[in-house]
């Protein structure tokens, strides 16, 4: 009896890590989003755009010709990535405020989701303020205003606001609920609601692509990483143009499938369709696990070459910390990216930078003192638990170490294989 059920045991074991390992991507089902050009909607905008310029050469003053074009270039920037497009967007909104009367919340809007975007927070904040000080459209402009104290970890601001709301079934509302619950690591919760979200807003496309492309993400971090799968070609038989999808895709193929041919293939073709830094760290981490440490160090040199540029800086400033204290043996240029991070948005992601890069720097007790207080039970990121784990263990407390580094490696899908990979050989060392 005893054989019988070691044995069961073992089969069941076998069975479970089978089906984790299991391939998900499937070539067949996506190959021909990968062909599709962003014609359709590429042609629409920029119709758009030069009715509205026509609109106004014609009506130099037309300020709804101008308003028009802010919100357009705000929408082209999502589009390709050029930040050009928000500095437009920006000119266009101050212009307006100078000589507008009426519909200036609308205005400070506009500046204000132009600065999230930007990763400005506390120039976002000021425009937020201005909004609501108007008036006008309050509920917009505290719905905002949470979005901004979400970003900046202000957990208990952002409950604050949406307490005020009486409607805490609509989708805006629900979605801002969605980033509190995950901030509160409550991942389970945040799923649950944003499927109740999605459900709401399945007739308008876009939302019902913006909305499942994150419960693919969510799904992910939750170790769904089948369901995130599913998510993604349904979004891409929505919409076949939402790269976005194909870009959860390839991540999967890199993170799950270590498929690295397959996830190369379509992080390079959607390279080529728009700006996009990020698919220069996806192919350093592929060259990294195939041991090319010279291909790995010409991604990164693209990667800061697009980023490390005004008016990309502080949007990619976490992963330009990471390169600065990892890759490229300059912790010093680290640690001023991660102090630069705290004055702008004092988040513990933020402090997590700064204590990861003196750790790199071989202060192991004041990365220390920075996790035990502005990290620890303040996050519930993944990589942040990576980091603590490995400061507790360059500080020999091996029992928290152990703790920190079993609860990152259990997020190896979210991390990646390179991360992963580090884990586990802290672990082993313990």
């Amino acid at each position: 009896m005893k054989f019988i059920l070691t044995f069961l045991i073992c089969v069941l074991l076998f069975s479970s890590c089978h089906e984790k390992n299991k391939a998900i991507v499937n070539s067949a089902d996506y190959e021909a989003y990968l062909v599709v050009h962003k014609a359709s909607s590429k042609y629409s905008l920029d119709d758009d755009m030069m009715f509205w310029k026509e609109r106004l050469a014609r009506m130099p003053k037309d300020e709804a010709s101008k308003r028009k074009l802010a919100g357009l270039h705000a929408a082209r920037f999502k589009s390709t990535g050029r930040v050009e497009e928000l500095k437009i967007s920006d000119s266009i909104y101050h212009e307006l405020l100078k000589t507008s009367t009426t519909g200036r919340t609308g205005l400070f809007l506009g500046l204000a989701q132009n600065s999230i975007t930007q990763h400005q927070f506390r120039t976002a904040d000021v425009y937020a303020d201005s909004a609501i000080a108007t008036g006008e459209r309050k509920p917009s402009a505290l719905l905002v205003s949470a979005d901004i104290a979400l970003e900046l970890g202000d957990q208990a601001r952002a409950g604050h606001i949406l307490d005020q709301f009486v409607n805490k079934k609509s989708f805006a509302h629900r979605i801002r609920q969605v980033k509190l619950k995950d901030q509160q690591g409550d991942l389970d919760s945040a799923i649950v609601i944003m499927e109740a979200a999605h459900n709401r807003v399945k007739e308008s496309k876009d939302l019902f692509c913006w909305s499942l492309s994150n419960l693919g993400d969510m799904y992910g971090h939750a170790g769904r990483v089948e369901d995130a799968y599913r998510a993604y070609i349904s979004v891409l038989e929505k919409e076949p143009t939402y790269d976005y999808a194909l870009k959860g895709i390839a991540w999967i193929a890199l993170s799950h499938d270590k498929n690295f041919s397959e996830a190369k293939r379509i992080i390079a073709l959607l390279a080529s369709r728009s700006f996009m830094p990020e698919s220069h760290l996806m192919l350093a981490q592929i060259a990294e696990l195939e041991g090319d440490q010279s291909e790995k160090q010409k991604q990164l040199a693209e990667f800061i070459g697009m980023t490390d540029t005004d008016g990309y800086r502080t949007m990619y400033a976490k992963y330009l910390a990471h390169i600065y204290a990892e890759d490229l043996g300059m912790p010093e240029k680290s640690l001023a990216i991660a102090e630069q991070e705290i004055k702008n948005r004092p988040t513990p992601q933020s402090y997590d930078l700064k204590a990861w890069a003196l750790l790199q720097l071989g202060r192991e007790k004041e990365a220390l003192t920075i996790v035990q207080r502005y990290v620890e039970n303040k996050t519930f990121e993944p990589e942040a638990a990576y980091h603590m784990g490995m400061v507790y263990l360059s500080n020999n407390n091996h029992e928290l170490a152990e703790k920190h580094l079993e609860a990152a490696d259990e997020s190896s899908f979210e991390l990646g294989p390179v991360i992963s990979k580090n884990i586990k050989a802290a672990l082993e060392s313990l």
